[in-house]
């Protein structure tokens, strides 16, 4: 049976039901209509919700399609990929519990009301603002591209616009009618189907074509440096790299940022971030099992070309069986779920910084709340029509759109967390910081070396940037009124 309208049929019941129950739980909140009440579900979220609502952000059509293909491409050097997820909940740890209760203390929407509460400078609060912006942004923009990945390797007679607009449709009705509240629980319920979707792949994709171990066994006959361990100091430093790169670039995101802002108190925060651990490490194990699997059964494909195997993965299970293509069916709806549940998170953070940060922040600081909110769900459609045209031609993997979008994010995490831990940290010179982090990040991106000694630009970038921030702090140092403000609004309170 490999007639897609079946399939289809059951996904778009799937995704009106979501729709229909973003609709009644945003209708259901109090202040529904308030900045709080729309972009943070009026701080009332509960710790499953947070918890899987999370997971869904973190493991989408990027993760399912674009991380499993670089399995597909890399082998075993992609075991690390685990290690990395789980290290998004240490990097979690550095700032979450500080942040979380400095924004429910000073009502906070976006971490850039805490930049600007911290160092009282609208050129940190732009830059930052930028590059959060960045990383959502491109991280958008991967799930458009995975859908229509997604459609297109399923059957070559759709074409992969028809991916990018189905989603883009479903999402703009999702976040313009539930605000932050609708989307994060559906999110939450999306989250659940995703992991019954991954665990139905690996069992089928085991069972079709051939066992972990068997293809373990055919990798190392055919493309053995796939089953090898990095052989050089270069690889390791890679690896270590990478480390830094998703596991502190990925907890940046700023629309789980704005989520945990949600989160009803701080107990909320510290069981979800328990779970987390858990989860974080468990669901990248099954794509990584997934995407050695299929490196064995559909050797030879091409770097772009390696982008279509967990579709085309799919289509071959779905024709084996009434059964398999039942089963291949809910994975299907599986991965699109998980793909509106971080596209709609991250569509409604985009929303809210561009409200927010940028529209009140420096154009208009009195914007009346409901106008805002109004602006806000027209935005969501401009934003979409801008995306859908940049990815209609897609010119690189989805992976390197994930190292381009953190290596971004990465130039905000030394004012965040200078400011939440050293009082000295000074406003010039986290400025200066930031434009040579940023400059240095650009220059190796566009120059074509996206890596010296095996360490990403990104994140050289990073490094120049608190060196910079911490040494021009400590010449020009802020005034004693300052440090003293400082240590007891943001320090002092921890300790």
């Amino acid at each position: 049976m490999n007639n897609m309208t079946g399939a289809m049929a059951l996904l778009v019941f799937s995704i009106l039901l979501m729709l229909y129950m973003t609709y009644r739980s945003y209708k259901n909140q109090q202040n529904a209509g308030s900045m709080e009440g729309y972009f943070l579900g009026n701080r009332g979220v509960g710790t499953i919700v947070l918890a899987f609502s999370l997971l869904a952000t973190q493991y989408s059509g990027n993760s399912m399609i674009g991380y499993t293909a670089k399995v597909y491409r890399s082998g075993f050097g992609q075991l690390v990929y685990p290690v990395f997820m789980v290290a998004i909940v240490v990097g979690y740890m550095l700032f979450i519990p500080r942040l979380y209760v400095l924004a429910k203390k000073n009502r906070y929407i976006t971490v850039v009301d805490y930049l600007q509460d911290r160092y009282h400078s609208k050129t940190i609060c732009l830059l930052s603002a930028l590059f959060l912006f960045w990383g959502i942004f491109v991280q958008f923009l991967e799930q458009l591209q995975a859908t229509g990945t997604l459609f297109s390797g399923l059957n070559p007679n759709i074409p992969y616009w028809v991916g990018v607009v189905f989603l883009s449709i479903f999402l703009a009705a999702y976040v313009a009618i539930g605000g932050m509240k609708g989307t994060m629980l559906i999110q939450a319920l999306q989250g659940m189907i995703m992991l019954i979707g991954l665990i139905f792949l690996v069992v089928m994709g085991w069972s079709t074509f051939g066992s972990f171990e068997e293809s373990v066994h055919k990798l190392m006959a055919t493309e053995p440096a796939k089953v090898l361990a990095p052989q050089t100091g270069k690889s390791i430093m890679q690896w270590a790299s990478t480390l830094v790169l998703v596991g502190l670039g990925a907890a940046l995101y700023a629309h789980s940022i704005q989520q945990f802002f949600a989160a009803k108190d701080e107990s909320v925060v510290k069981r979800s971030l328990a779970r987390m651990t858990v989860l974080t490490f468990v669901t990248p194990m099954i794509l990584f099992v997934i995407g050695i699997i299929a490196a064995a059964a559909f050797p030879g494909l091409n770097t772009m070309d390696s982008e279509k195997v967990i579709p085309q993965m799919i289509a071959k299970i779905m024709a084996t069986s009434s059964a398999a293509y039942w089963m291949m069916a809910i994975t299907l709806i599986a991965i699109i779920m998980a793909t509106l549940s971080t596209a709609s998170g991250v569509l409604i953070t985009i929303t809210t910084m561009l409200i927010k940060d940028f529209y009140e922040g420096f154009i208009n600081p009195h914007a009346d709340e409901n106008k805002s909110i109004r602006f806000a769900r027209v935005l969501n459609f401009i934003i979409l029509g801008i995306c859908i045209v940049l990815v209609l031609e897609p010119q690189t993997t989805i992976w390197r759109l994930t190292e381009i979008k953190f290596e971004g994010i990465l130039q905000a995490a030394p004012p965040l967390l200078l400011g939440l831990y050293w009082a000295r940290a000074e406003k010039k010179a986290v400025i200066l910081g930031m434009l040579a982090g940023a400059g240095l990040a650009i220059w190796m991106s566009l120059s074509g070396h996206k890596m010296y000694l095996g360490v990403h630009g990104g994140v050289w970038g990073m490094l120049l940037n608190f060196v910079i921030s911490v040494l021009l702090s400590c010449f020009w140092g802020a005034s004693e009124a300052e440090i003293i403000s400082n240590k007891k609004r943001f320090i002092s309170l921890f300790q």
